[in-house]
Protein backbone atom coordinates (compact mmCIF):
# COMPACT_ATOMS: atom_id res chain seq x y z
CA UNK A 1 0.00 0.00 0.00
CA UNK A 2 2.60 2.47 1.18
CA UNK A 3 4.54 2.08 -2.37
CA UNK A 4 1.06 2.41 -4.65
CA UNK A 5 1.10 5.64 -2.59
CA UNK A 6 4.92 6.73 -3.69
CA UNK A 7 3.87 5.81 -7.23
CA UNK A 8 0.57 7.94 -7.42
CA UNK A 9 2.81 10.45 -6.01
CA UNK A 10 5.39 10.30 -8.43
CA UNK A 11 3.00 10.41 -11.21
CA UNK A 12 1.05 13.24 -9.92
CA UNK A 13 4.03 15.22 -9.10
CA UNK A 14 4.60 16.58 -12.36
CA UNK A 15 0.81 17.36 -12.91
CA UNK A 16 1.01 19.28 -9.75
CA UNK A 17 4.15 21.40 -11.07
CA UNK A 18 3.28 21.58 -14.49
CA UNK A 19 -0.66 22.05 -15.11
CA UNK A 20 -2.05 20.89 -18.24
CA UNK A 21 0.18 22.57 -21.09
CA UNK A 22 2.45 20.36 -22.69
CA UNK A 23 5.81 22.24 -23.12
CA UNK A 24 7.62 22.17 -26.71
CA UNK A 25 10.16 19.05 -27.11
CA UNK A 26 13.18 20.60 -25.44
CA UNK A 27 11.20 22.86 -22.53
CA UNK A 28 9.42 21.32 -19.70
CA UNK A 29 7.51 23.35 -16.90
CA UNK A 30 8.91 23.42 -13.52
CA UNK A 31 5.98 24.80 -11.82
CA UNK A 32 2.84 26.84 -13.18
CA UNK A 33 3.92 29.98 -15.41
CA UNK A 34 7.97 29.04 -15.16
CA UNK A 35 9.61 27.34 -18.65
CA UNK A 36 12.79 25.84 -18.50
CA UNK A 37 14.59 23.85 -21.21
CA UNK A 38 16.43 21.07 -20.19
CA UNK A 39 20.34 21.43 -20.40
CA UNK A 40 22.75 19.39 -22.40
CA UNK A 41 23.63 16.61 -20.34
CA UNK A 42 27.39 17.19 -21.63
CA UNK A 43 26.94 20.23 -19.23
CA UNK A 44 26.70 18.31 -15.79
CA UNK A 45 28.53 16.26 -13.74
CA UNK A 46 29.26 12.48 -14.42
CA UNK A 47 27.35 10.67 -12.03
CA UNK A 48 25.88 7.44 -11.43
CA UNK A 49 23.92 7.00 -8.01
CA UNK A 50 20.88 5.56 -6.25
CA UNK A 51 19.14 7.75 -3.82
CA UNK A 52 16.55 7.51 -1.75
CA UNK A 53 13.67 10.21 -2.23
CA UNK A 54 10.74 10.58 0.52
CA UNK A 55 8.36 13.20 -0.06
CA UNK A 56 7.00 15.06 2.79
CA UNK A 57 3.23 16.65 2.44
CA UNK A 58 1.46 19.37 4.24
CA UNK A 59 -0.53 16.71 5.46
CA UNK A 60 1.83 14.76 7.34
CA UNK A 61 2.19 11.97 5.01
CA UNK A 62 5.56 10.65 3.86
CA UNK A 63 6.41 8.46 0.76
CA UNK A 64 9.48 7.18 -0.45
CA UNK A 65 10.70 5.97 -3.73
CA UNK A 66 14.16 4.89 -5.17
CA UNK A 67 15.80 7.15 -8.17
CA UNK A 68 18.82 5.58 -10.07
CA UNK A 69 20.95 8.13 -12.10
CA UNK A 70 23.35 7.69 -14.90
CA UNK A 71 24.90 11.14 -16.69
CA UNK A 72 27.38 9.76 -18.76
CA UNK A 73 28.50 9.90 -22.37
CA UNK A 74 26.39 12.84 -23.38
CA UNK A 75 23.31 10.80 -21.78
CA UNK A 76 20.96 11.84 -18.64
CA UNK A 77 19.02 8.55 -17.38
CA UNK A 78 16.46 8.54 -14.56
CA UNK A 79 14.76 5.41 -13.14
CA UNK A 80 12.39 5.42 -10.86
CA UNK A 81 10.84 2.65 -8.76
CA UNK A 82 9.36 1.49 -5.46
CA UNK A 83 11.57 0.40 -2.62
CA UNK A 84 10.59 -2.79 -3.42
CA UNK A 85 12.42 -2.42 -6.99
CA UNK A 86 9.57 -2.45 -9.15
CA UNK A 87 10.24 0.18 -12.34
CA UNK A 88 7.98 2.93 -12.23
CA UNK A 89 9.64 4.84 -15.77
CA UNK A 90 12.78 5.52 -17.18
CA UNK A 91 13.71 8.51 -18.49
CA UNK A 92 16.32 9.13 -21.00
CA UNK A 93 17.61 13.11 -22.15
CA UNK A 94 20.30 12.84 -25.03
CA UNK A 95 20.76 14.89 -28.50
CA UNK A 96 18.16 17.32 -27.61
CA UNK A 97 15.48 14.88 -27.06
CA UNK A 98 13.81 13.66 -24.11
CA UNK A 99 12.03 9.93 -23.90
CA UNK A 100 9.92 8.76 -21.22
CA UNK A 101 9.70 4.84 -21.06
CA UNK A 102 6.41 4.18 -18.72
CA UNK A 103 6.22 1.07 -16.88
CA UNK A 104 2.23 1.95 -15.67
CA UNK A 105 -0.31 4.08 -17.74
CA UNK A 106 0.97 8.13 -16.93
CA UNK A 107 -2.30 10.53 -17.79
CA UNK A 108 -1.63 12.59 -20.82
CA UNK A 109 -1.65 15.56 -19.41
CA UNK A 110 1.31 14.69 -17.21
CA UNK A 111 4.84 15.45 -17.99
CA UNK A 112 7.35 13.32 -16.02
CA UNK A 113 10.05 15.24 -18.05
CA UNK A 114 9.95 17.97 -14.59
CA UNK A 115 12.05 15.27 -12.65
CA UNK A 116 14.98 15.31 -14.59
CA UNK A 117 14.77 19.27 -14.63
CA UNK A 118 14.45 19.47 -11.08
CA UNK A 119 17.30 16.59 -10.79
CA UNK A 120 19.47 19.14 -13.40
CA UNK A 121 18.24 22.30 -10.65
CA UNK A 122 19.69 20.33 -7.93
CA UNK A 123 23.35 19.08 -9.30
CA UNK A 124 24.41 21.35 -12.93
CA UNK A 125 25.95 24.41 -12.55
CA UNK A 126 24.36 27.66 -12.06
CA UNK A 127 25.54 29.16 -15.45
CA UNK A 128 23.79 26.44 -17.70
CA UNK A 129 21.04 26.37 -15.80
CA UNK A 130 20.35 29.75 -15.94
CA UNK A 131 20.64 29.83 -20.12
CA UNK A 132 17.99 27.43 -19.70
CA UNK A 133 15.13 30.06 -17.93
CA UNK A 134 12.00 31.24 -19.31
CA UNK A 135 11.43 35.12 -19.30
CA UNK A 136 10.67 36.34 -15.71
CA UNK A 137 12.36 33.41 -13.77
CA UNK A 138 15.60 33.35 -11.98
CA UNK A 139 18.11 31.09 -10.30
CA UNK A 140 20.29 32.52 -7.23
CA UNK A 141 22.85 30.98 -5.30
CA UNK A 142 24.16 31.64 -1.32
CA UNK A 143 26.33 28.66 -0.34
CA UNK A 144 24.50 25.51 0.11
CA UNK A 145 21.42 26.65 -1.47
CA UNK A 146 19.67 27.55 -4.72
CA UNK A 147 16.25 29.46 -5.14
CA UNK A 148 14.47 29.54 -8.25
CA UNK A 149 12.38 32.62 -8.46
CA UNK A 150 9.51 33.89 -10.79
CA UNK A 151 8.60 37.46 -10.10
CA UNK A 152 10.37 37.40 -7.17
CA UNK A 153 8.10 34.72 -5.14
CA UNK A 154 10.42 31.34 -4.74
CA UNK A 155 9.10 28.76 -6.85
CA UNK A 156 11.78 26.05 -5.66
CA UNK A 157 14.43 25.87 -2.97
CA UNK A 158 17.15 23.30 -3.19
CA UNK A 159 19.69 22.54 -0.18
CA UNK A 160 22.58 20.44 -0.37
CA UNK A 161 25.19 19.04 1.99
CA UNK A 162 28.15 18.25 0.40
CA UNK A 163 30.73 19.35 -1.80
CA UNK A 164 30.65 17.55 -4.80
CA UNK A 165 27.31 16.50 -6.81
CA UNK A 166 25.66 14.48 -6.50
CA UNK A 167 26.02 15.49 -3.05
CA UNK A 168 25.36 13.34 0.56
CA UNK A 169 21.43 14.76 0.83
CA UNK A 170 19.58 17.20 -0.76
CA UNK A 171 16.42 18.87 -0.18
CA UNK A 172 13.85 20.49 -2.49
CA UNK A 173 10.95 23.33 -1.32
CA UNK A 174 8.31 24.00 -2.98
CA UNK A 175 6.23 26.37 -0.83
CA UNK A 176 3.36 27.03 -3.19
CA UNK A 177 2.42 23.05 -2.85
CA UNK A 178 3.70 22.93 1.19
CA UNK A 179 6.09 20.24 -0.19
CA UNK A 180 9.62 19.26 0.77
CA UNK A 181 11.70 16.04 -0.97
CA UNK A 182 14.65 14.72 0.95
CA UNK A 183 17.16 12.93 -0.93
CA UNK A 184 19.44 10.83 0.34
CA UNK A 185 22.36 8.95 -1.50
CA UNK A 186 22.92 5.53 -0.78
CA UNK A 187 26.57 4.10 -0.71
CA UNK A 188 27.57 1.60 -3.38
Amino acid sequence: MHSRRALTFLLLLPLLLAGCRRPAATQVYVAPGVPFRLCAPEAGPDLSVTQEVVFQFPDGRRETALAAIENRGGKLSLVASTPLGQTLFVIRAQDGEVKVDARIPVPGDMDPRVLPALVQFALWPLEALRAGLGPGARLEQDGHRRTLLRKDKVVWTVDWEGTTPPYRRLELTNPALGLSVRVRTLED
